[in-house]
């Protein structure tokens, strides 16, 4: 009997060696069972944004706007969205781009003019005016000049010794050709005898209409990157026009 009780006990030590030694061939750590968690799907909104190009001045109608989808958490600020306003797409055709608004850009009220004025008056900034000037081709850095850019005003007059140019303006926006905007272009260059209605302030203004009276007004393109609303004028020791008012000879500085 009592070599029977010693035999199971042999078998049960050897049972938990054979055990022990299978754990440690298989790295002793259990087996891991990764759970993957569900993914949510993020929040979205429809916000109304422009199916192509708005130019400045340009009008908007139904076929320039659609709904797309958006993150709720990244809606730019004052976009407009189909929850809030569900009918913006008939309340804003007809309305006038002040600014560009690109294509998949959301529209913002704010860029957006809702007048019974004139176009020219109601894209004006406060504070500014507008000022026709008589061009032709060989004068508009070859007739390449478009609604929309930014330009010098040279103005060149006859003198003693001959013709006398000087700039007299700098970083100038160029409203219209003519009766185009920016919004309208249909033409690609600036043909002859054209009229460019310049973005001035009162005193600029003044600069402009007495210039034309005794020269030639020119306009010299700037490029891209060097016409941003507060670019600083390149030559800041410009003499100006000098004119005369009440038989006294002034000078009007460039602005």
């Amino acid at each position: 009997m009592k070599f029977a009780r010693i035999f199971v006990l042999a078998i049960a030590v050897a049972a938990g060696i054979i055990a022990f030694r299978m754990v440690m061939m298989s790295g002793g750590k259990p087996e891991t069972v990764a759970v993957q968690e569900p993914v949510t799907a993020q929040s979205k909104a429809q916000v109304l944004v422009a199916k192509k190009d708005i130019g400045l001045g340009g009008k908007l109608v139904l076929d320039d706007m659609a709904w797309a989808d958006w993150p709720e958490d990244a809606i730019p600020f004052g976009a407009v969205t189909k929850q809030v306003n569900p009918a913006a797409e008939e309340e804003y055709a007809g309305r006038i781009a002040r600014a560009p608004i690109f294509a998949g850009e959301p529209i913002r009220p704010e860029r957006l003019i809702n007048t019974d004025k004139g176009f020219m008056s109601a894209i004006l900034p406060k504070g500014k005016r507008a000022i026709a000037v008589g061009v032709e081709a060989e004068t508009t850095a070859g007739g390449f000049i478009l609604p929309g850019d930014k330009v010098d005003l040279i103005l060149t007059r006859k003198s003693d010794t001959g013709a006398i140019s000087e700039t007299i303006l700098e970083n100038i926006r160029v409203l219209a050709i003519d009766t185009t905007t920016a919004g309208e272009q249909e033409q690609k260059n600036l043909n002859p005898k054209r009229t460019a209605t310049l973005e001035l302030t009162l005193s600029q203004s003044e600069i402009v209409a007495q210039s034309q009276q005794i020269g030639t007004i020119s306009l010299a393109l700037r490029s891209a990157q060097d016409s941003a609303d507060d670019a600083v004028a390149e030559d800041s020791r410009r003499r100006g026009v000098s004119y005369v008012k009440y038989g006294v000879t002034s000078g009007a500085g460039t602005q």
